[in-house]
């Protein structure tokens, strides 16, 4: 009977034992890169019909291509059959583009007139926010070219979102007031304008962040 009550007992036991507790806590991680470049690629767009993003290789952002400024007689002004998208984006890693826009006229035919301006004056930079299939318009809004000086044309990388990249349309200037609207102080190409070709350098620094 003594025997029967310690296997029973033993069993007892070794039941115990196998019901008991466990914890163990596991450290989960992995690690983005940070990112090691800038990547800017450029696209032609046409100005009328469907919307096509043509990619420009090289950095001549001509106004003349494509069927060229052609004269609206509505208007009275001229208007380029394309504008442009500068893209800007970091690239081998997670990161953002911290940004900045100056512009330089050159040439311009207009010299000596007080009323008629260059290049800089008759062109815009729209700044927008691409984040997926979603465009934003960011808080910079559209400038003249020629007001692209300094510190005006930065755009910091906290005003991207994580995952985002910057766009930069660049166009000529028409006086519209579709949102958003063409500054107040810009001009339009017309007959007013001295003959010859307007010329301009528009830079774009960007850093890593």
């Amino acid at each position: 009977m003594k025997s029967k009550l310690s296997l029973i007992l033993g069993g007892l036991f070794l039941l115990g034992q196998g019901t008991g507790m466990a914890s163990t806590a596991y450290q989960v991680s992995a690690t983005v890169p940070a990112a090691t470049g800038i990547n800017i690629v450029v696209d032609s767009i046409n100005a009328t019909g469907t919307v096509v993003f043509t990619p420009v290789s090289g950095t001549a952002l001509s106004f003349d291509a494509g069927s060229g400024m052609t004269f609206n007689v509505a208007d009275n002004i001229y208007l380029p059959s394309v504008y442009y998208a500068l893209n800007i984006s970091t690239t081998g890693g997670g990161g953002l583009p911290d940004t900045t826009l100056t512009y330089a006229d050159s040439a311009n035919p207009n010299s000596g007139s007080s009323t008629q301006f260059g290049l800089g004056t008759k062109t815009t930079a729209t700044f927008d926010q691409e984040l997926g299939s979603t465009e934003t318009l960011l808080s910079l809004g559209k400038k003249r070219l020629i007001d692209l000086t300094g510190s005006v044309g930065h755009v910091p990388y906290t005003s991207l979102a994580a995952g985002s990249y910057l766009r930069v349309y660049v166009g000529v200037w028409t006086g519209s007031t579709t949102a958003p609207a063409d500054p107040v102080n810009g001009q339009p190409f017309s007959n007013a304008d001295a003959p010859g070709q307007y010329t301009g350098t528009l830079t774009v620094t960007a850093v890593v962040n």
